[in-house]
């Protein structure tokens, strides 16, 4: 209770089937995400603290897709996936 929401490294929103590995430095960040829910993901939101600026993100069977949505504000930064299969990742980089 004393971590609270505002605080974690990474949120997922939109799925209670999608677990997150983040991984990286102070430049760069991976996010990994795994669907284990068998079935596709329409519009995923992950929030991570500090400014990123993520490009495309690689999807299992859907190849490359952009990532909609993109918000910094309050620390964090905010974005969507307009699909997920069983596995993607997502790069990003430090805002400058």
């Amino acid at each position: 209770t004393k971590l609270g929401d505002e605080k974690r490294s990474l949120r997922l929103f939109g799925s209670e089937v999608v677990i997150a590995r983040l991984t990286g430095d102070k430049g760069r960040r991976r996010v990994q995400l795994l669907n284990y829910g068998g079935r596709r993901i329409d519009g995923l939101r992950v929030r991570l603290l500090g400014a990123w600026q993520p490009g495309e993100a690689q999807v299992l069977e859907a190849g490359k897709v952009a990532v909609d949505a993109l918000v910094v504000e309050g620390g964090a930064t905010e974005f969507s996936l307009p699909v997920l299969g069983p596995y993607a990742v997502v790069d990003l980089t430090a805002a400058k």
